[in-house]
C-alpha cells in the first residue's frame, strides 16, 4: 500500500528488502523495483520474469545474471552495492572497477546504480565520513573510466539523511524514517508523526482474587481483588518480540520489563499492565486504571512495526478515511468488496 501511494505522487521507482515484498507490491501497483537484497541463482528467473533489478554483491552473481539475460535476450538492469566498512553485502571497492568494465562484454546487462551501505551514521560520524570519502573516491575513478555518466549513486540511509547532506548524492534510501520513526536518538531536526497503531479489542473480562495466579508458569498473583481483561494477541501477532542485536540489550530490556513493570496495552480510560506471561494467542490487561472498561472496548498495543505479524489484518486510512484493508494477501474496500484495479489512488 506504501509502494501505490507513493507510485502516485510521482515516484518512479522504489527500493525495496527483498523478493517476497517485490512480488506482493506488483500484485497491486506498477512500480518499477530496485531489490536490495541480492538474488539467488535460483530466483533469477523471477528477476527476468518481472522485470526486476538485482543488487549485484559477487562476480559469480554478475556472471549467472549475465548468462540468463543473453540466454533470453533481455536486457537487464543491475545495481552494485560496494563495502566501504559495514562488513555485510557488498563487493570490496578494488573489484568494482574490473567488473564495471567486464560490463562492455554484456550487451543485455545495464549498469543502473552503484550504492554502499552506513553501519553506524546514527552514533560515529567520524566512521561514517570515511565511509562516504570511500565511496565518492570510487565513484571518481569509475567516471574517469568514461561512459557512466548516466549511472546513479547513493549511499544514505535515514540516520544519514538526517546528519550528513553530504552523502544525499543521486538518491537516498529512506527506511524507518518513512514510518515516523527516528533513527538518531537526539537532535532530530523533523517533527515526526506516528503512521501507524496496533489495536485490539477485549474479549472477555472478570475479577480475580487475592493471590490468584495469571498465565503460564504462575510467575504473577494478584495482589488484591483485580478486575482483569482478555486480548486476542501475544506472542504469535508480535507481542513482545523485539530486534534484540547484543546480550546486554537483552538484559538491559530483561531488567527494564522486571524493575519497571513495563506497560504495553492502552484503553482510553488509562494504561493496563500486563498481567503474567504473554500466552501464543492470548494475554490478560489489569483494568484497574480503566474501570469503566467492558468487553468490545478498542484498546492499543504498543509494539514494533517490523515484528508485528503478516497475518494480522492492516487497514489503511487516508485523509482521516477508512481507504483500504489488506488481509490474507487480499486487499479490500471497507464494505468488504474485493479490490481488482491497480488505480488505488
Amino acid at each position: 500500500m506504501v509502494a501505490a501511494f507513493l507510485r502516485s505522487r510521482g515516484f518512479p521507482s522504489l527500493g525495496v528488502s527483498s523478493l517476497e515484498e517485490a512480488l506482493a507490491i506488483l500484485q497491486v501497483t506498477s512500480v518499477d523495483l530496485f531489490v536490495l537484497t541480492p538474488p539467488l541463482p535460483a530466483q533469477l528467473p523471477l528477476f527476468l520474469k518481472h522485470r526486476l533489478s538485482p543488487t549485484i554483491c559477487s562476480v559469480d552473481l554478475l556472471e549467472a545474471v549475465a548468462k540468463l539475460a543473453r540466454e533470453y535476450r533481455q536486457v537487464i538492469t543491475i545495481h552494485l552495492k560496494v563495502d566501504t566498512g559495514f562488513g555485510r553485502l557488498g563487493l570490496a571497492p578494488g573489484q568494482v572497477l574490473p567488473l564495471i568494465e567486464s560490463l562492455k562484454n554484456e550487451p543485455y546487462l545495464r549498469l543502473g546504480t552503484v550504492f554502499t551501505h552506513f553501519s553506524a551514521a546514527f552514533n560515529n560520524p567520524t566512521f561514517t565520513q570515511r565511509q562516504l570519502q570511500s565511496f565518492l573516491n570510487l565513484k571518481g575513478q569509475v567516471l574517469n573510466l568514461g561512459g557512466h555518466e548516466r549511472v546513479l549513486w547513493h549511499a544514505a540511509n535515514s540516520a544519514a539523511f538526517l546528519t550528513l547532506p553530504a552523502s544525499h548524492l543521486d538518491m537516498v534510501r529512506i527506511g524507518t524514517l518513512l514510518y515516523g520513526q527516528s533513527p538518531i536518538v537526539q537532535g532530530c531536526p523533523w517533527d515526526l508523526a506516528t503512521t501507524w497503531r496496533f489495536r485490539t479489542r477485549i474479549i472477555h473480562t472478570r475479577t480475580l482474587p487475592t493471590g490468584h495466579s495469571v498465565g503460564y508458569g504462575r510467575k504473577y498473583r494478584t495482589k488484591k481483588p483485580t478486575r482483569i481483561g482478555v486480548i486476542p494477541v501475544g506472542y504469535s501477532q508480535g507481542l513482545e518480540l523485539e530486534p534484540l542485536t547484543t546480550p546486554w540489550r537483552q538484559i538491559k530490556q530483561a531488567l527494564g520489563q522486571g524493575l519497571k513493570g513495563q506497560q504495553f496495552a492502552f484503553h482510553p480510560q488509562g494504561p493496563l499492565p500486563i498481567l503474567g506471561r504473554v500466552g501464543m494467542g492470548l494475554t490478560s490487561v489489569d483494568l484497574t486504571n480503566a474501570p469503566g472498561a467492558q468487553v468490545g472496548d478498542c484498546i492499543t498495543i504498543r509494539m514494533r512495526r517490523v515484528t508485528a505479524s503478516g497475518h494480522v489484518p492492516r487497514v489503511y486510512y487516508l485523509d482521516g478515511k477508512c481507504k483500504y484493508i489488506f488481509w490474507n494477501h487480499k486487499l479490500l474496500r471497507p464494505d468488504g468488496r474485493t479490490v481488482t484495479s491497480r488505480a488505488l489512488f
